[in-house]
C-alpha cells in the first residue's frame, strides 16, 4: 500500500519519435511541474529548472499555449481569448542550449495588459528540444517536449469539486467528478478498505495510515491517497484510483471509506461493494 499521491498527469513528456516515455523522463527533468498562483502581488516572478542526465548538449526553445482539458482528463490547446493567460506570461530566456549533465532555469513574469476577471486563468508552459545536425539516413530523431502547468487565480475565486459517482472494484474506484467553481479542484486526503466485518472498534482510520512506519493491521485490504487529478472549472470528467496491489482485492464483501477535501467541500464518504469470484 502506497501512502503517497499519485503525482499529477500535466507533466506531459511528449517525443517525436517512436521511443518509450520512460526514456525521455532518465534523459531530462523539469521541476517544478506546476504552478498555482495567486495574482494578488505585484512584479513577481517564478523558476523552473530544467535538468539534462545526458552527455549531450540540447538546444531548446520555449513557448506556451492557452490549454483545456477533456473529460478524460487529457489536455488540449484552446483558441485564445482577451481573459486567456498565455500572450500575458513573459519568459526568459525563451532559447538556450541545455549543457551536458547540467541545468538551466528559465524564469517567468506575468504581466496582463488588461484586468484579469476574478477566477482561474491557465496557460502551458513548453520545453522544446530542437534538432541538431543532419538526420543520418535510415534512422529516427526523438525529442523531448515538456509541458508545466500554470494556474494563475484571481480573487474571489471557488474550488467546489463534487464526487457524482463512485464505483469501487477489485482494482480501484472509478469517479466521475464535476467542478461548479472558477477555480481547479483536486481530491486530497485519504482511503481505506476494510474487509467486511474487520474494522475495529476505534473506527476506519488507523493511526500513522500514510507514515513510513505503518503497519496495515487485520483485515485491512487497502490503503493510500485520493487521486489528485484536476477537476476545471465547469469541467465533467473520469477519473480513476487504483489501489496499489495491483493483483486486486481477492472475492469477498468490502467497505471503503473517503476522506479529504475537494478543493472546499469536505469528503466523507463509506461505500459498500463487492468482489465477485472469478469464473473458472
Amino acid at each position: 500500500m502506497n501512502p503517497l499521491p499519485r503525482v499529477p498527469a500535466l507533466l506531459l513528456i511528449l517525443l517525436a519519435g517512436l521511443i518509450a516515455a520512460p526514456l525521455a523522463r532518465a534523459q531530462v527533468a523539469l521541476t517544478p511541474q506546476i504552478y498555482t498562483i495567486d495574482l494578488d502581488k505585484p512584479d513577481q516572478t517564478w523558476s523552473f529548472r530544467l535538468i539534462n542526465f545526458t552527455k549531450d548538449p540540447k538546444p531548446v526553445t520555449v513557448s506556451v499555449i492557452n490549454w483545456t482539458m477533456d473529460a478524460k482528463g487529457d489536455v488540449l490547446p484552446a483558441p485564445l481569448e482577451e481573459q486567456s493567460l498565455a500572450p500575458w506570461i513573459q519568459i526568459n530566456p525563451t532559447s538556450f542550449v541545455l549543457p551536458a549533465n547540467g541545468s538551466q532555469v528559465v524564469r517567468f513574469a506575468i504581466r496582463p495588459a488588461v484586468p484579469l476577471g476574478p477566477g482561474e486563468h491557465r496557460a502551458m508552459i513548453y520545453f522544446n528540444e530542437q534538432p541538431q545536425g543532419a538526420q543520418p539516413k535510415g534512422t529516427f530523431r526523438a525529442l523531448f517536449r515538456l509541458g508545466a502547468a500554470v494556474y494563475a487565480r484571481v480573487p474571489p475565486y471557488t474550488m467546489l469539486g463534487e464526487i457524482l459517482a463512485a464505483r469501487p472494484d477489485a482494482h480501484g474506484v472509478s469517479f466521475e467528478v464535476r467542478n461548479a467553481g472558477n477555480a481547479t479542484a483536486r481530491m486530497e486526503g485519504q482511503y481505506v478498505v476494510w474487509k467486511k466485518g474487520s474494522m475495529p472498534a476505534t473506527g476506519p482510520w488507523p493511526a500513522h495510515l500514510g507514515q513510513p512506519d505503518f503497519k496495515p493491521p487485520a483485515g485491512l485490504a487497502a490503503s493510500g491517497a485520493l487521486p489528485l487529478d484536476a477537476d476545471l472549472p465547469g469541467l465533467t470528467r473520469s477519473v480513476r484510483l487504483e489501489f496499489d496491489d495491483k493483483a486486486g482485492l481477492a472475492a469477498g464483501a468490502y467497505v471503503i471509506y473517503l476522506r479529504g477535501t475537494f478543493g472546499t467541500p469536505v469528503i466523507d464518504r463509506e461505500l459498500a461493494f463487492t468482489v465477485p469470484a472469478k469464473p473458472h
